[in-house]
């Protein structure tokens, strides 16, 4: 893997990790294209590293409350993250010895993508919501964590499908995309440590690459995180609605 495809497939993942179209179905689709054979699963893990840093900045504040804040409404958000985060730890064990073929899949992705289209659509006729952390409660929680489990096939959106289910649930447009993004610091983080052990045997190679992935992934992250919490509090999160169904059409139609 050259230099240069690393840090392609790392601005794609920083965008559209946060942009609710898919970094998975992207980079799975983009790998197809580019005909690239090497590790795709370890590679995905190592960008989302990235995207990880650009969440703990964005958030820091949130996080500083809710490392300190226990028994307040912070410590609320520490539980209800703890139970979000369970639907995808058990998905993650059922999965992960097909995780590579999933993964590497630009059909999976090319379909999950119609149907992510779908999810962030539907959101246009929600009635605002006013439920924060107090509000949330434990099947909420869950639910939103069920729709993060999900997002583990590639083009399915992770922030598409836990922000529009956190928005048809009645949550507050602001803590909605809170809420889910605070989500993905265990998720990517449980996968990072699961997979800690692999990036010991890549070869020197493809250091570089990888390292290239990281940092634009984290630089572009957070740009596009800052973007997209802006549409959220806008409620215009349906409006890549059509270019998921783009995408999803023009996969078919020149690589199905």
């Amino acid at each position: 893997m050259e230099l240069w495809e690393g840090a392609l497939l790392g601005l794609l993942q920083g965008i559209t990790e946060f942009l609710p179209v898919s970094s998975s179905g992207h980079l799975a689709i983009l790998q197809e294209v580019l005909r690239w054979e090497g590790p795709h699963v370890l590679f995905d893990v190592a960008v989302h590293m990235g995207t990880l840093m650009a969440i703990l900045v964005v958030f820091r504040q949130a996080i500083k409350g809710i490392l300190t804040g226990f028994l307040s409404e912070e410590g609320r958000k520490v539980a209800l993250i703890i139970v979000g985060s369970i639907p995808i730890g058990i998905s993650g064990l059922f999965l992960e010895s097909r995780a590579e073929e999933i993964f590497s899949s630009g059909g999976v992705a090319g379909a999950m993508l119609s149907i992510t289209g779908m999810m962030l659509w539907s959101t246009r006729y929600v009635k605002r919501g006013d439920r924060g952390p107090e509000e949330t409660g434990v099947w909420r929680a869950v639910t939103v964590g069920v729709f993060q489990a999900a997002a583990i096939l590639p083009g399915i959106s992770r922030s598409g499908a836990t922000i529009s289910a956190a928005l048809f649930l009645g949550l507050e447009r602001e803590w909605a995309g809170e809420f889910s993004f605070l989500l993905a610091i265990p998720a990517i983080g449980g996968a990072t440590l699961f997979k800690a052990r692999d990036f010991f045997t890549l070869p020197q190679s493809a250091l570089g690459a990888f390292g290239a992935g990281i940092i634009v992934s984290a630089l572009s992250g957070y740009l596009a995180l800052k973007f997209l919490l802006g549409l959220i509090r806008r409620g215009k999160f349906y409006l890549f609605a059509p270019y998921c169904w783009a995408v999803s059409a023009a996969y078919f139609l020149l690589l199905g």
